[in-house]
């Protein structure tokens, strides 16, 4: 059994107040928060006002300390808005009431506020800020986004190159870079091999083994605990740090001592024990491999060993080996795969890595069949290997790289043989049907196809998907919301338990794309019982398996 002493957590990344976009059910007033950093066994958190990003920052950051009233486990961190114009303002005056005033920490939002960098009074601040040796989390929200984006966290425009500049600017100034995720990891690794004053907050840095990596080449020192409370699921990032393979002390580091050395704090102390606490919770805290329930990951990916990601990311290694090792580590039992060749030309040998996989390692890998339909020549000798010759799990279209939506007749041959073997169908889902199955579409096929079973990838990642996703859980039988998105909105896991039902809700992380880890939290630290952790982490796969009649091995059945 993998497991480590639990260590103290310092939050570097939370909210309080009101804001305009409350994710359902989150906390916004001081018990609320305390109420969710005590489930998370979170001890402390940095935290700024929601009304100084939306409002008036000035007027934010007075509701800020009185909220907090004084609450020590809550350290407030000022939202600096030069941007207003006033004659007469003092913006350096300004800095130096909030640092009289118990500041320790600032905070910019260049996009929702329009700062310029590059104004001679704006860097006068930034200029005092650096004298102090002072830190300053650059967040890089904003307003306004494309509606056909799925995710609540994907209008965060992280402008790297802005914060490489600023970086060599002022380089005794500490720049936290808040919200960096998968897709930033290329630029941000290069800002950290030229700039030693940059570090990032954890709440969206998902990556595979990415944590362990960054302490491999830069050190634990660049990294921050951050929850994105409550927006975001602050059991998501707990988990990930927890279960990163790292040493104690780099863990230490991240979760709070890093933070402390920040901000002058003492040592961040952990939480009483909680005797009444969730025996699947206890043990996350831990990090301990959980070895005693069933785990089952019903969407990952694979690709051969050497493989550096799609486009232009950097996902760290794809490969089965490298797969096995985390899923051990977590106590993760199989995984359904569809090789990466689904963003490229050549399904038929991605295919067959997948099946590769699953021979190398007998009950660890379910392979899924990836059709491209602008191939249509292949499909008879995609018949013969995959579900004559051998026995896959499924299918995975993506209509996203191959431009054709699923309703497409060119997808009707998959459709119908996943009639006919009564196969899944793992279904990317979007707004628009160009890039996922649509709400609509599903609610098509289902009734038309009753033998297939339709898994919706990525239900989870907004209210907004999961809205239009809960009604068709609820009236087919064979509709399943598969929950993993990057954005891993507060709630999320037992909203979709509750409205849909948790029978139909199943575990799937996209690893190794992202590390299954976060995703693990966001499941264990959302309000639910053990029971519907159980049912949700592996059982209802499970019943899945039966009910399809999959005669293909999974680990300890």
């Amino acid at each position: 059994m993998h497991t480590v002493s639990e260590v103290a957590f310092f939050d570097a990344n939370a909210c309080l107040g009101r804001s305009m976009c409350r994710t359902p059910g989150s906390p916004y007033d001081l018990k609320g928060l305390l109420r969710e950093l005590d489930l998370c066994r979170i001890t402390r958190a940095l935290v700024y006002h929601a009304s100084a990003r939306e409002l008036d920052s000035r007027k934010g950051n007075r509701a800020l300390l009185e909220e907090i009233g004084g609450n020590r486990r809550l350290v407030p961190a000022a939202v600096f808005n030069p941007t207003p114009y006033k004659g007469e303002r003092d913006l350096v005056g300004e800095l130096s009431g909030l640092i009289r005033s118990g500041f320790k920490a600032f905070r910019a939002f260049p996009l929702y506020h329009g700062i310029n960098f590059s104004d001679p009074e704006v860097r006068n601040v930034l200029g005092g800020l650096a004298e102090r040796k002072s830190a300053l989390w650059l967040d890089y929200d904003q307003l306004y986004y494309n509606f056909n984006q799925i995710g609540q966290h994907e209008q965060r425009a992280i402008d790297l190159a802005q914060v490489d500049l600023l970086a060599a600017d002022f380089p005794d100034l500490t720049l936290v870079v808040v919200g960096a995720m998968y897709n930033h990891h290329s630029a941000l690794f290069r800002v950290f091999d030229r700039r030693a004053n940059v570090k990032a907050e954890t709440s969206l840095f998902q990556g595979f083994e990415m944590i362990r990596f960054v302490c491999e080449r830069w050190g634990a020192e660049r990294l921050l605990f951050g929850t994105g409370l409550p927006l975001t699921s602050p059991g998501a990032a707990r988990a990930a740090l927890v279960y990163a393979d790292i040493s104690e002390d780099e863990k230490r580091k991240i979760a709070s001592g890093n933070l402390e050395a920040l901000l002058g704090e003492q040592q961040t102390p952990t939480l009483p024990d909680d005797p009444g606490r969730s025996r699947i919770m206890a043990a996350v805290d831990r990090g301990e491999t959980l070895d005693s329930i069933p785990i089952f990951d019903c969407h990952g990916h694979i690709a051969p060993p050497g493989f550096e990601g799609p486009y232009g990311l950097t996902l760290g290694p794809q490969d089965a080996g490298s797969i096995v090792k985390v899923l051990d580590r977590i106590g993760i039992d199989s995984v359904a795969v569809s090789s990466w060749e689904l963003m490229g030309g050549d399904t038929l040998e991605g295919n067959r890595t997948a099946w590769e996989a699953a021979q190398a390692f007998p009950g660890r890998f379910l392979p899924y069949a990836v059709v491209n339909s602008n191939y249509p020549e292949e499909w008879p000798q995609l018949v013969e290997e995959c579900f004559t010759a051998r026995r896959f799990f499924g299918f995975k279209p993506y209509p996203f790289s191959q431009r054709r939506q699923i309703s497409d007749p060119a997808f009707e041959n998959m459709l119908e043989l996943a009639q006919n073997l009564r196969l899944p169908i793992l279904c990317h889902f979007a707004f628009e049907p160009l890039g996922g199955v649509t709400a609509e579409e599903i609610a098509s096929l289902a009734p038309r196809y009753p033998q297939t079973t339709f898994i919706v990838a990525h239900s989870g990642a907004s209210f907004r998907a999961a809205r239009v996703l809960v009604p068709l859980a609820q009236e087919f039988s064979n509709i399943y919301l598969e929950i993993n998105y990057t954005s891993v909105p507060f709630g999320m896991v037992s909203y979709l338990a509750n409205e849909a039902g948790v029978e139909k809700v199943l575990f799937g992380t996209d690893t190794p794309m992202r590390d299954p880890s976060p995703i693990l939290g966001w499941v264990v630290y959302d309000h639910l019982s053990d029971e519907a952790r159980r049912k949700i982490l592996g059982g209802n796969f499970l019943n899945l398996v039966k009910k399809i009649g999959y005669p293909g091995r999974l680990k300890g059945l």
